[in-house]
């Protein structure tokens, strides 16, 4: 059986007195009041179109991305289209991904110098793995160029500062063939070392036990 809880005396004059009081205060300011009241329901208004905007313009950004998808598999040398979607969309992810496809044509091409240019920007995106994905696609473009330094200095960075990421194999890879190439022997060979020790079983720990058989003859 439950027990009734009654209000006491006392907690109803203090409720009926607080209430009192609100009551008062709302007559006695009510221009104040309003305004308030105004105010919030304008800012939940706002904040309600703002997200409405930015769901719609991320929705369109991506839909314009897939159409110029679609423009480069017709003529992959159509990179335009690509462009249009960072020129209509800026600042989208989007708009990063196409500049990041714009860049893989551009390297597919052979057109290293062009594609290098495009991936620099991407490596301050805020989404890992478009950024990930770019700092390794530079680095193999500055290769290309025979910008060994260049290529050496933007992996060394990537490997410093992500110490945990799933592409360390493939960024330490890189990095021992621009040091391979650029003549830096010594540290070539630590660095194919370094990969066979951490990752012996990966694609990149055999080649690099073969490249190591090559160096240290």
């Amino acid at each position: 059986m439950t027990t009734k809880q009654t209000v006491q005396p006392q907690e109803k004059d203090l409720l009926l007195s607080f209430l009192s009081s609100i009551i008062n205060y709302v007559k006695a300011h009510k221009t104040a009041v309003l305004t308030v009241v105004v105010i919030l329901v304008l800012a939940g208004v706002i904040g309600y179109a703002y997200a409405a905007h930015v769901r719609s313009v991320e929705e369109n950004s991506w839909a314009a991305y897939y159409k110029a998808q679609l423009a480069v598999m017709n003529n992959p040398q159509e990179v335009t289209a690509l462009d249009s979607v960072a020129q209509q969309f800026p600042n989208t992810l989007a708009a990063q991904y196409a500049q990041l496809l714009k860049g893989d044509l551009l390297y597919a091409g052979e057109n290293y110098a062009q594609a290098a240019d495009v991936y620099a920007p991407l490596l301050n995106s805020s989404n890992e793995i478009l950024r990930t994905d770019a700092v390794l696609s530079l680095g193999a473009a500055r290769q290309a160029t025979q910008d060994y330094q260049g290529s050496i200095e933007v992996l060394q960075n990537f490997i410093e500062k992500n110490p945990k990421s799933f592409a360390l194999p493939q960024a330490y890879f890189t990095l021992a063939m621009s040091q391979e190439l650029a003549g830096q022997k010594q540290a070539a060979q630590e660095t194919y070392q370094q990969i066979l020790g951490s990752y012996p079983s990966s694609y990149f720990g055999k080649v690099s036990k073969d490249k190591l058989a090559v160096l240290n003859k």
